[in-house]
């Protein structure tokens, strides 16, 4: 499953993969003791949330541009040397986020990236489900959306783990290094795409957690298993 369009038909246990980066970002976050993130799809809903005190940062991007009065991009990068320990990110992403809250028919939502990739198929094998759906989220920007290399072929290294096949990952990671999405990341033309975030990013199997998102309210809040 892919896009949008995989999000919404998805169901049992369902993945949100976005491994540029947003649920590398989170995976990150967590691992330098952030307490838990919530999940939103728009700018303004993320900036109200903050001010009513629903959260101490707002994180996120658009187009991978981090948003006006927002504390942090959707990157790594910069969450390094932050003191996010204890607290409350409010993150918002065109992709990764938005797919989240777009599954709505899902028993149970995770976020996926390769960083913690076996942690997550570890985590569903525990469930024992019926349904397990891998929806790569790819990317979006004003012209539409479209398939990427590196969410899709997480999906079929996830897929891989699940049926006891498993890929090679640094086989995985090799082919995604040289996938147009990468080149982005270090190019001194684009500066929203440092080098440390593809770094992190494909950092396979890195982190032994799992990313649940509960849902609440109208927002989804992250915490690891």
């Amino acid at each position: 499953m892919s896009l949008s369009d995989g999000a919404k038909i998805a169901k049992g246990i369902t993945v949100i993969i976005d491994v540029y980066r947003a649920f590398t970002t989170q995976s990150f976050a967590f691992e330098n003791g952030v307490k838990d993130i919530l999940n939103v799809s728009d700018i303004e809903q993320a900036l109200d949330m903050k001010e009513n005190g629903f959260g101490d940062f707002c994180m996120g991007e658009i187009g991978g541009i981090r948003p006006d009065n927002f504390d942090f991009g959707n990157s790594p990068y910069d969450l390094k040397g932050q003191n996010i320990k204890d607290k409350t990110i409010i993150h918002c992403t065109m992709n990764g986020t938005t797919g989240a809250k777009l599954a709505s028919n899902a028993d149970l939502i995770l976020g996926g990236a390769l960083i913690n990739a076996k942690a997550t198929v570890n985590f569903i094998k525990l469930q024992k489900p019926e349904i397990v759906s891998l929806v790569a989220m790819g990317a979006r920007s004003t012209y539409g959306e479209k398939r990427t290399e590196e969410d899709e072929l997480c999906a079929i290294y996830m897929k891989s783990l699940l049926e006891e096949t498993p890929i090679q990952s640094q086989q995985i990671v090799k082919v995604i290094d040289s996938c147009k999405e990468s080149k982005k990341f270090g190019d001194p033309l684009q500066l929203q795409y440092p080098i440390f975030d593809k770094i992190q990013a494909l950092r396979i199997n890195e982190f032994d957690h799992a990313i649940l998102l509960e849902r609440s309210e109208d927002y989804l809040v992250s915490k690891i298993k």
